[in-house]
């Protein structure tokens, strides 16, 4: 394993990093020349548990100190392209301003801590106790939950990108891709959740067009803070409670397709869906509210050659490996979820994510040689001719 990234002097960061992006580019030419330029590609990335046990720092440094985050973000680019043989090139264009993965949640009153390694740790949420629209709130962009932390630090991180860097990082500012289910039931408890299912769903069903709602007030906001022209002609739903079976595929029919549609209606085209859960038996749902879509990002536990039937060829897929799937020793099972992607890629634009990798084994040796091991095999098995 090479730990250089670790020990760099700050000052050779964007140097070595410039290397880095040259050996990279000339590792994917190679394997262009030997499987194709039309070959599937693999992506990965660590999650972001991952990063401060092995480079020794607390999350909630990260999430607050805009030099640090911006040094340890070209450390972990620095880092990833020496250990790890996938199709990623490192690059600039995007060094989110990262307060949390749940940052969208306390515009909602829902407050969020994080242990040292990152874990979030949800403080109960009034939401909890009594369901009620009042209790999630009407947010204001500038001082409500994390949003004062996030603006300091995507202003620092933009400064430093144009005094310590010539401008060449591009920060970027998150935009609010979060669905309504997984919000609600993040505040409300699922348990809760289920009862409103059964006990009140009209004001479920205006809870979660509520939450929509302030997502679209969030993105007007949000373009005015960014003195962008206009909103993105295209945005991207991202809902991980729609997970059969957590939910019924009757209930997303009857109670969340209505509050997508309403969406589609206020924000125009959304272009991409994604959930980490099972969503077979709600494809076509899903692409019928909203039609314009152009790219599924498929996990795991999904089926891909059920899909695929599914789907009309000309929307592309992004297969997620489960990562004790990708990291583990059951080659067989390996094989077949490759050969799954290898099918589907004869008549549609197909790639991997072999990601969210974490410390399954003693050591983060050990760890990265399995996901190189299974990075050689997808190489090669999915490019098969």
């Amino acid at each position: 394993m090479n730990t250089a990234a670790l020990t760099l002097p700050k000052e050779r960061l964007m140097d070595e990093l410039d290397k880095r992006i040259a050996w990279k580019t000339e590792e994917i030419a190679e394997r262009d020349a030997r499987l194709g330029t039309e070959r599937i590609r693999i992506f990965s990335y660590m999650e972001n548990l991952g990063w401060p046990e092995l480079f020794g720092f607390d999350m909630p440094r990260y999430f607050t100190d805009a030099d640090f985050a911006v040094e340890q973000n070209l450390r972990q680019m620095i880092y990833w392209a020496d250990n790890v043989q996938d199709d990623v090139t490192p690059n600039l264009s995007w060094m989110g301003a990262d307060v949390g993965m749940y940052w969208d949640m306390t515009l909602f009153g829902e407050e969020i801590s994080h242990s040292s390694i990152g874990v979030p740790e949800f403080h109960p949420h009034p939401l909890h106790e009594v369901a009620d629209i009042a209790l999630l709130g009407h947010f204001d962009f500038y001082h409500t939950g994390v949003m004062p932390q996030l603006i300091e630090k995507y202003e620092r991180m933009t400064a430093i990108s144009r005094q310590d860097y010539d401008g060449k990082i591009v920060v970027g500012f998150p935009c609010f891709h979060r669905g309504p289910l997984d919000i609600y039931v993040q505040l409300r408890g699922y348990e809760n959740f289920i009862d409103d299912i059964e006990e009140r769903v009209d004001y479920l069903s205006d809870a979660l067009t509520f939450i929509m709602d302030e997502r679209l007030r969030f993105m007007q906001a949000r373009q005015q803070f960014l003195h962008e022209a206009e909103m993105p002609t295209t945005s991207f739903m991202a809902d991980d409670w729609v997970n059969i079976p957590f939910i019924t595929p009757t209930f997303f029919r009857e109670v969340v397709v209505p509050v997508y549609t309403h969406v589609r209606e206020q924000e125009g085209s959304i272009t991409g869906f994604h959930t980490c859960g099972n969503m077979e038996s709600v494809t076509q749902d899903i692409l019928q509210v909203f039609p314009d879509i152009t790219w599924l990002d498929l996990q795991g536990w999904n089926n891909i050659r059920k899909i695929d039937a599914l789907v009309d060829p000309r929307i592309s897929f992004t297969v997620g490996m489960i990562n004790t799937v990708s990291l583990g020793d059951a080659v067989d099972e390996q094989r077949e979820k490759i050969a799954a992607i290898r099918d589907v890629r004869q008549h549609r634009s197909v790639c991997m994510n072999a990601g969210a990798i974490v410390k399954l084994y003693p050591t983060y040796e050990e760890t990265l040689t399995r996901l190189n091991h299974f990075l050689v095999l997808a190489h090669d098995e999915m490019n098969k001719q």
